[in-house]
C-alpha cells in the first residue's frame, strides 16, 4: 500500500517539474521570437541601405521615408507589446508566490488534521474500553442492536412480500378481462359508467369471478406497501437508537481528549476546504496567464502579427521589387552584397520559423500536461485522498502510471479512473464517531465530495 499523501506529493513534484520545463521552453520560444524580430529589423535595415545606394530613385519614390516610418511604427508596437508581457510575467510571479503560500498552508492544515485524527482514534480506543462495562451504554447498545435486528427482519419480510407480489401478480396481470375491470376501478367509489357499459361490465365480472379476484389482488398489492412503511419507521428507530449510542460515545471521547474534537476537526476541515478552493482559483489564474504568455512567446498575439504583417507588406511593395531588380542589373558590388545579405536573412528566417514551430508544439504539450496534473491534484484534495487514512493498492503499473500520463501514453481521465480503482480507506477506531459527525470519508460537508474510491470503504471495527 502507498499513502495518499505520498501519491499527491509525487503529483505535485511532477507539476513542479513540468512547470520548470514549461518555463524553460517559454524562454526558448521567447528567445527565438526575439531573434525573429531582429531578423525583421535586419531585413528592413538592409533594404534601407539598398535604397540609400540607389538614393536618387529611392528618395523620389519615398522608399527611405517609408522604411524610417516602418521602423518607428514597429518599435512603438513592440515596446507596447513588451510592456504587456512584463505585466503578465509580474502577475504570474505574484500568483505563483500565492500558490506556494497556499500549498504551505495546506501542508500545515494537513498536519493539524492528522494530529487531531490520531488524537480522535486514541480517545475512541480508550472510550471503547471504558464504555464496555458501562450499564447505560450497554442498555443503549442493546436497544440499538435490537432495532437493527428488527429492521433487518422487516426488510427481509418486505422483500419476500414484494417478490410474492411480482410472482403471483403475473396471473392477474396476464388476464386482459380482469385488468380491464381493474383499470376502470370497477366496484370502487370511483367507478361511474353509463348504465349500458355497467351491464356489460357486470357480465364480464361474473364471467371472470372478479369480486373474489379483486380482493385477493388488492391485498397482494397492499401488503408490501404497508410493510415498506413499517420498514421506514423501523429505520428511523435504528437511526435514533444509533444516535443515542453515538452521542454517549462522542461525549466520552471529548472527555478523554479534554477538548471538543468535533469542533476542532470541523474548524480545521473548513479552513482546509477554503484553502483548497482558493488554491484551485489561483491555479486557474496561473493557467490563464500561462496561456497568454505562451501566445506572446509564440508570436501569436495580435501586436506581433501586426508587426510581421507591416514588415511583409512593406517588403512586397513595387518600389522594393524595383530596387532589387536594379541592384541585380548593375555592376556595383555594394548592391550585390546587400541583396545577398537580404537573401541570407530570408534563409535564417525560414530556419528559425521551423525551429520555432517545433518549440511551440513542445510548449503546448507541456502546458496541457501540467494543466491535466493540476486538475488531478485538485480532485485528490476534493476527495480527501491526501488524508492520513487514504491509501492506494500497489500493482504492476501503479508506479509507472504517472510517468505514462506525463509521456502522453494515458490521459488524465485514465489516470484518475485507475487511481479510483486502487483507492481505499483504512479503517480506524473512531470511524463510528466520524460517521456521526459527517467527517471524511463519510461526509463532504467541508467542500469535498464523498468518495471511497474503487476499493470501497473498509471499517476498522467500532464500538
Amino acid at each position: 500500500m502507498v499513502s495518499g499523501q505520498k501519491t499527491l506529493a509525487e503529483i505535485e513534484r511532477s507539476i513542479e517539474d513540468l512547470r520548470k520545463r514549461e518555463h524553460q521552453l517559454l524562454k526558448d520560444v521567447e528567445g527565438l521570437n526575439d531573434h525573429r524580430v531582429r531578423l525583421i529589423e535586419q531585413r528592413t535595415s538592409a533594404f534601407r541601405e539598398l535604397a540609400e545606394v540607389r538614393a536618387r530613385g529611392a528618395v523620389s519614390d519615398g522608399v527611405i521615408d517609408e522604411a524610417d516610418a516602418l521602423d518607428h511604427r514597429i518599435e512603438i508596437l513592440l515596446k507596447a507589446r513588451q510592456a504587456t508581457i512584463d505585466g503578465l510575467k509580474q502577475r504570474a510571479q505574484d500568483a505563483n508566490r500565492k500558490r506556494d503560500h497556499l500549498n504551505g498552508e495546506a501542508e500545515s492544515l494537513r498536519k493539524i488534521i492528522t494530529a487531531l485524527e490520531k488524537q480522535l482514534d486514541e480517545a475512541a480506543a480508550k472510550a471503547r474500553s471504558g464504555l464496555a462495562g458501562n450499564a447505560d451504554y450497554a442498555a443503549l447498545a442493546k436497544a440499538r442492536d435490537d432495532a437493527v435486528a428488527m429492521h433487518k427482519q422487516a426488510e427481509e419480510k418486505t422483500r419476500l412480500a414484494e417478490e410474492d407480489r411480482r410472482r403471483k401478480g403475473e396471473a392477474y396481470q396476464g388476464d386482459p378481462l380482469f385488468m380491464y375491470l381493474w383499470d376502470r376501478k370497477y366496484r370502487s367509489n370511483e367507478y361511474r359508467p353509463h348504465w349500458l357499459i355497467r351491464i356489460g361490465d357486470d357480465w364480464i365480472a361474473r364471467l371472470v369471478g372478479y369480486s373474489e379476484a379483486r380482493a385477493n389482488y388488492a391485498i397482494l398489492n397492499e401488503i408490501p406497501d404497508r410493510l415498506r412503511e413499517h420498514v421506514d419507521l423501523l429505520a428511523d428507530n435504528v437511526a435514533d437508537a444509533g444516535a443515542r449510542v453515538q452521542a454517549l460515545e462522542a461525549k466520552r471521547i471529548n472527555e478523554i481528549a479534554g477538548i471538543d474534537l468535533t469542533g476542532a476537526l470541523a474548524d480545521a476541515r473548513t479552513r482546509q476546504a477554503v484553502n483548497n478552493k482558493t488554491l484551485e482559483a489561483v491555479e486557474a489564474e496561473i493557467s490563464e496567464i500561462s496561456l497568454q504568455l505562451n501566445r506572446y512567446a509564440e508570436g501569436l498575439d495580435q501586436s506581433f502579427q501586426e508587426a510581421v504583417a507591416m514588415s511583409a507588406g512593406f517588403l512586397q511593395q513595387e518600389s522594393y521589387q524595383q530596387l532589387i531588380m536594379l541592384a541585380r542589373r548593375t555592376v556595383e558590388p555594394t548592391d550585390d552584397r546587400i541583396v545577398s545579405r537580404i537573401g541570407e536573412v530570408d534563409r535564417k528566417t525560414t530556419d528559425l520559423e521551423r525551429t520555432l514551430d517545433e518549440r511551440r508544439k513542445d510548449l503546448d504539450k507541456v502546458s496541457a500536461k501540467r494543466k491535466e496534473l493540476i486538475e488531478i491534484a485538485a480532485k485528490f484534495r476534493r476527495n480527501y485522498y491526501d488524508d492520513d487514512a487514504s491509501e492506494f493498492e500497489l500493482d504492476d503499473i501503479a508506479e509507472d502510471a504517472l510517468e505514462a500520463l506525463i509521456k502522453g501514453v494515458i490521459t488524465g481521465a485514465d489516470y484518475w479512473a485507475r487511481s479510483q480503482r486502487r483507492h481505499q480507506w483504512r479503517g480506524r477506531p473512531a470511524d463510528p464517531f466520524r460517521k456521526r459527525a459527517g467527517f471524511p470519508p463519510f461526509g463532504g460537508g467541508w467542500g469535498g465530495s464523498r468518495s471511497s474510491g474503487g476499493g470501497g470503504f473498509r471499517t476498522g471495527g467500532g464500538f
